[in-house]
């Protein structure tokens, strides 16, 4: 088709090939590499390929060599072992008679997203510096050996290139917190298991029993659920379903002072309650549409208050956006040399809580985010740095209204506001309420998707 094409423009083409290497990365992209992926030509197919350029006179076109193992490599060794078969294509196309001009090795140049320098899915085992000696070294060697001229080495490591340039801000715009509350001693004659509840809070008050600190939090489980058991075959009531509660989550936070950090048999229950007893952060924000590789693959983005960082972080929390989708939650957390299901807090005004950071979020999101519960591309803003340290912001992006994401779904904002228009008249309200409802909703018909603050 290209032999054709150029044929009819009168053009000598400038060719490249693909090739399949059976080297394969491992990964969430692993399937992008090796002899089952979907790209490039096999070695069978390579020849072909050389055979018919020779007869069709354009041998001289096949200019490029190109391979790619995968996005997001995290292990160096992977790397190496893909430029090394790859570099004998390079020699063995010049054996052929083909003079390849450019070696394309693709992408794959991975980002630490979670700072382990380590194999794992969201972080690499190398720097770029050992990334380009490999690189470099296996093509050049094979060079040298075969006294083969040096090729020019493209590389297309665009998630290395663009991770780092989108930072995402959001603010809460709403907190639930678990504190200690104010208990009072159950009744003398109350049920057997609110009885136990409050049996070990006095024990853990006056230390005296011998019970472990895994016990106490066992035995507690254990009697908060026959509360919940007793109070679905209505033995217990509403208030004192709240009252258990309320005392077991006391309970907890008791324990989880006590833990030992450095004690290894205290890790899984500190783990535990840091989960059960996080606060919860609802930030102004859709997963699905900002960073939608977090919800669909497990991708791990580094997250932090961007206030408060000088104050110790004595609390923890979880992410939860405002879709009405229960899968609107971030699960996983960048925590120091680990990953950790909660994030690491400062001490905070529950009326005023810290904006949110989520960091390397430029590669990919903003092109895949989906507009799930209708919300919309957010606001965006440049940042530029002078030659002298100063900063300039200017807003190039206003976000999707409303109105927008109606019309992606077929739906006319002039229409409905219409149709509201002559409902509210017929309603037979006074010419006050009529307006301000009017007012009301023209506003939000033609403002942000997500939360404004009043002005």
């Amino acid at each position: 088709m290209v032999l054709e094409e150029a044929e009819r423009l009168e053009v000598i083409p400038r060719l490249g090939v693909r090739a399949r290497l059976a080297s394969q990365g491992s990964g969430k992209w692993q399937a992008s590499g090796g002899e089952k992926s979907k790209f490039g030509l096999a070695a069978t197919q390579v020849l072909q390929l050389i055979d018919t350029l020779r007869q069709a006179g354009r041998l001289d076109s096949l200019q490029l060599l190109h391979f790619h193992l995968g996005s997001q490599m995290a292990n160096i060794r992977d790397i190496a072992t893909g430029v090394r078969e790859s570099a004998r294509f390079y020699v063995e196309l010049h054996k052929l008679g083909v003079n390849i001009q450019y070696f394309d090795v693709g992408g794959g140049l991975g980002v630490d997203y979670e700072g382990t320098r380590s194999q794992s899915d969201c972080s690499v085992n190398y720097g770029l510096n050992e990334y380009a000696n490999n690189v470099i070294w296996a093509i050049g060697d094979a060079c040298d050996e075969n006294e083969l001229p040096h090729p020019t080495v493209i590389t297309e490591s665009g998630r290395a290139l663009t991770a780092h340039h989108t930072v995402l801000i959001s603010n809460v715009i709403g907190v639930e917190r678990n504190e200690f509350t104010a208990i009072t001693p159950p009744a003398e004659d109350a049920p057997r298991p609110i009885a136990s509840l409050w049996e070990t809070w006095e024990e853990m008050q006056t230390k005296g029993n011998s019970r472990s600190l895994r016990e106490w939090l066992h035995d507690s489980q254990l009697d908060l659920h026959d509360v919940h058991t007793q109070y679905v075959h209505g033995m217990l009531s509403l208030t004192e379903r709240a009252w258990a509660e309320e005392l077991y989550l006391n309970i907890c936070r008791h324990i989880q002072y006590d833990l030992d950090p450095s004690n290894r048999a205290h890790r899984p229950i500190i783990d535990e309650l840091q989960e059960r007893m996080s606060d919860k952060f609802y930030v102004n924000f859709s997963l699905f549409q900002s960073l939608p590789d977090a919800w669909g693959i497990d991708q791990l983005f580094p997250v932090l208050p961007i206030e408060g960082l000088d104050k110790p972080l004595d609390r923890r929390a979880v992410l939860l956006d405002i879709t009405c989708d229960s899968d609107g939650i971030i699960d996983h957390y960048v925590d120091g040399d680990g990953v950790e299901t909660t994030m690491p807090m400062p001490a905070y005004d529950p009326e005023y809580p810290p904006m949110i950071g989520f960091f390397m979020v430029g590669a990919y999101q903003e092109i895949l985010g989906n507009m799930h519960n209708l919300f919309g591309d957010t606001a965006a803003v440049d940042v530029y740095l002078d030659d002298k340290g100063n900063l300039t912001y200017q807003l190039s992006e206003e976000g999707d209204t409303v109105a927008d994401m109606l019309q992606y779904v077929k739906l006319n904002p002039a229409v409905l506001l219409e149709r509201f228009r002559t409902q509210v008249k017929n309603a037979q309200l006074d010419k006050a309420l009529q307006e301000q409802f009017l007012t009301e909703f023209e506003s939000g018909l033609y403002g942000y998707t997500y939360l404004e603050e009043e002005e």
